[in-house]
């Protein structure tokens, strides 16, 4: 991306009716990127560069913060915070104005949503209310205030978070889309609670305003009625407002990439209780088909446990077993991409002299292993080469060992993908206490996928490492594990290599894992060194 030119072009002056068209632009810009994120993109990034050939500074941060928010509605929550951090990083808040300052926080508060970090959302929704003054569009101010509300309820603040709907529909009333939309979030907090009575509630206010607004009840509403009547047990009713909920998802006013495929799950949901799974298959091969590209982990895997009970209705079992493993692994990559995003959305955002410790921590987290805690294959490729290069220049010898569960699929078909990953966590554990009797520094334990880990060691001889690996060895096979994989026990191989002169990482990670390899044909739960 270009970066932000302030000045207006050489010889170019200011034109009123430039500017207007600018301004009238960027009000219809605000209407495009709820209706149609992915071309409202680069209509921004027209507005931005108009706007800055004429030096309104003031409308080219409007147009780069609605940039954001249309990638970030598109499925793109990193895209979303790099741009807002340059633009927060390249123009002063005084210079940008009250209005783009409040809709940058309350973006980037959308963004770490997405990525499941709800606490940093709060924080940058509460920094977007500190901003919001009278002189920032009313809408505005409803929309942080109704994110505030969310979150707290998110977070578990009930009580906090109806203070916060209770000042967004005050804010709100004469606008009736907004008005209608704090409702509807209100109503599914309670729907989340389980509260049928106080959702129900909720839904009959949402039909007097509906009226009162002269304004069809949206595709998001429809939605949340549907749930509502689903948790009150009225079938038919829920089936109903789902399948309208679909009907009318093209024509909603605001979108976000995965709005699709959430109606027809919800739709899949209220079939399969109704008792026509059938349908509810039919239904949730729409909803996959509707999650291409980026930006539906989160959906796929609600999707996939959907999937699961709908086999299970259908009578098999078996199929619904494979489908819930497959929701589990979804889940767990899920948990793991959103941990390494969230890393590199604040490391964008903290990356300057004043938070560079803030930003190393988070830089960590991107190299941990979110199963095990270990280090992961991010880590071992930006260590182990610099290792490499040390020994090249003199530096202390390096020694790497590969090891391997052995016949650990089993494990996981015989006793749950559960009682596989605490074995996983076992075994790491193991790896960790041996790394840590070494000298300071000098071994670090990475798990590099599925049941593969990697012990590198610095500075000590082959036989120090094959010593360590025999050590693991042994704990593993001697672990108690009947607590996870009853009347089972669990071992593992190892291949041992030490890197040799003019050696690189590739060479020592092969010559590791020939030696593995050969452990593994020879009987396993042995080790193999040159």
């Amino acid at each position: 991306m270009a970066d932000l030119t302030l000045e207006p072009a050489p010889g170019a002056a200011p034109v009123p009716a430039a500017l207007a068209a600018v301004h009238a632009d960027l009000a219809d810009l605000d209407d495009l990127v709820g209706r149609d994120p992915a071309p409202a993109a680069a209509r921004a990034r027209d507005i931005a560069a108009r706007a800055a050939a004429l030096g309104d500074v003031v409308s080219l941060a409007l147009a780069r913060v609605g940039e954001a928010e249309a990638v970030q509605r598109a499925g793109d929550p990193a895209g979303a915070a790099d741009i807002v951090t340059r633009l927060l990083q390249e123009v002063d808040a005084g210079t940008r104005g009250a209005e783009a300052t409040a809709r940058a926080s309350w973006v980037l508060c959308r963004v770490f949503r997405d990525l499941g970090d709800r606490s940093t959302a709060l924080e940058h929704a509460l920094d977007a209310v500190a901003v919001c003054t009278e002189a920032v569009p009313r809408r505005v101010r409803i929309r942080v205030l109704l994110m505030v509300a969310d979150l707290l309820d998110e977070l578990g603040g009930v009580e906090d978070a109806r203070t916060w709907y209770r000042r967004a529909e005050e804010l709100a009333v004469g606008d009736g889309t907004l008005h209608l939309r704090v409702v509807n979030n209100r109503a599914y907090s309670e729907l989340d609670r389980g509260d049928a009575e106080a959702a129900r509630r909720e839904l009959d206010l949402l039909d007097r305003l509906g009226v009162q607004y002269g304004l069809p009840l949206n595709a998001n509403i429809l939605d949340t009625v549907a749930r509502v009547q689903l948790l009150c047990g009225e079938l038919a009713e829920a089936e109903a407002s789902a399948r309208a909920a679909v009907a009318t998802s093209a024509a909603m006013d605001a979108k976000n990439a995965d709005d699709e495929p959430v109606y027809l799950l919800t739709l899949a949901i209220v079939l399969r209780s109704r008792g026509d799974a059938s349908a509810a298959a039919e239904v949730l091969a729409q909803a996959r088909a509707a999650c291409t590209g980026a930006g539906f982990r989160t959906v796929r895997a609600q999707l996939l446990a959907e999937q699961a009970e709908v086999h299970a209705a259908l009578g098999d079992h078996r199929a619904a077993f494979e489908t819930h493993k497959e929701f589990y692994a979804a889940d767990r990559e899920l948990l793991s991409e959103q941990r390494e995003a969230q890393a590199r959305a604040r490391q964008a955002m903290f990356e300057t002299d004043v938070a560079r410790a803030e930003a190393a921590r988070y830089r960590e987290e991107a190299r941990r292993d979110a199963l095990t805690g270990l280090r992961n294959r991010l880590f071992v490729d930006e260590k182990l080469p610099a290792l490499v290069e040390e020994f090249a220049h003199g530096g202390p010898a390096v020694s790497a060992v590969l090891f391997d569960l052995d016949h650990f699929k089993s494990v996981n078909d015989t006793f749950s993908h559960e009682a596989g990953d605490e074995v996983l966590r076992l075994t790491a554990g193991i790896l960790e206490r041996v790394a840590a009797d070494v000298p300071q520094g000098s071994a670090f334990a990475a798990r590099l996928g599925g049941e593969e880990f990697l012990l590198v060691l610095t500075g000590g001889a082959e036989g120090v490492a094959a010593g360590l690996a025999e050590r693991v060895r042994r704990t593993v096979a001697g672990f108690d594990w009947s607590g996870v994989t009853a009347g089972r026990g669990i071992t593992v191989s190892a291949g041992v290599a030490v890197l040799a002169d003019g050696g690189d990482k590739t060479s020592l990670l092969s010559a590791a894992d020939a030696r593995l390899y050969a452990a593994k044909a020879g009987g396993r739960n042995q080790v193999r060194a040159g």
